[in-house]
């Protein structure tokens, strides 16, 4: 298992929920395996790094938090 176990807060884009809501519709689950790995885990390990987290929330607050539709361009 990668990652803390601990309270971590992420932010879904208006792209993630409109994705999630047709996964849920369509009841893909294929789709949502994919979700949960390349959108939901990715942002956790992104709000999870010391470098991403406000010093307020114990991290560094060096670099900026990235968003899922950053990655992909």
């Amino acid at each position: 298992m990668q990652g803390k176990l601990e309270r971590t807060v992420v932010v879904l884009e208006a792209e993630d929920i409109g994705r999630l809501k047709q996964i849920i519709v369509d009841e893909d689950q294929g789709e949502a395996l994919s979700f949960l790995i390349y959108v939901i885990d990715q942002k956790v390990q992104c709000a999870q790094a010391e470098t991403h987290k406000p010093t307020f929330e114990g991290g560094t607050g060096e670099s900026p938090a990235h968003t899922w539709h950053e990655a992909q361009h």
